[in-house]
């Protein structure tokens, strides 16, 4: 009977990252112990070699957060409410930095716009009125599968039982998700060519094994 729920489970992912469509924006409420920080590339239009370059990693505190963003995707995030630093690396190359200092139940947009004058790209704060409008036109980002060596800290508990110090050490170094979920990203990274046949052979095991 396992067997049976974790050959469906594999086959509802593969369903789901097959159809190539993105999950819509939803929107979040900020913990009261938090900053939540939403991080969106607008989707730009040109030619097939801009185009290539639409993808952004992001970093709090030069600790790399989950995988890229491309055009027309977003992350979010529940922060520690005290000054970071933020920055965007598209293709690996060019790095844009953000200096916030977060506070508590806040939340704030930081908008990517790529293809502007002589092929550069922006990386910015702004308005809520103007981000809450934004955003509601991009998808979640195609992978938020951690990054064992880069940690983060800076992630808040969106987990109530903060009373239990375990708990809460593990809701700081990750940002929960279903198997399911886990299952549909590792596919997407087999993918896009960043992780091997055999390498997704064996984190889909270890996620099935969880």
């Amino acid at each position: 009977m396992n067997k049976i729920k974790i050959l469906l489970t594999v086959a509802l992912a593969l369903l789901i990252s097959g159809c190539g469509s993105k999950m819509p924006f939803k929107a979040q409420e900020p913990l009261a112990s938090a900053s939540l920080v939403y991080i969106y590339a607008i989707e730009s239009y040109g030619d097939v070699e801009s185009n290539a370059y639409q993808n952004y990693t992001i970093r709090v505190n030069d600790k790399r957060v989950g995988e890229r963003i491309r055009g027309g995707e977003y992350i979010a995030l529940d922060l520690k409410p005290t000054q970071v630093k933020l920055s965007a690396t598209r293709a690996q190359i060019e790095e844009k930095f953000l200096a916030l200092d977060l506070k508590a139940g806040e939340t704030y947009y930081l908008k990517i716009t790529g293809n502007l004058e002589k092929g550069a790209f922006s990386f910015k704060h702004v308005s809520k009125e103007i981000g809450a409008k934004e955003i509601t036109k991009t998808g979640v980002a195609g992978s938020m599968i951690d990054d064992i060596d880069n940690t983060l800290t800076e992630l808040v508990s969106s987990n109530k039982s903060d009373t239990n110090p375990e708990v809460k050490q593990q809701s700081q170094t990750q940002i929960p998700v279903s198997k399911v979920e886990e299952l549909e990203k590792a596919h997407k990274l087999k993918e896009k060519g960043i992780i091997s046949e055999e390498e997704f052979k064996t984190l889909k095991s270890q996620i099935i094994s969880k």
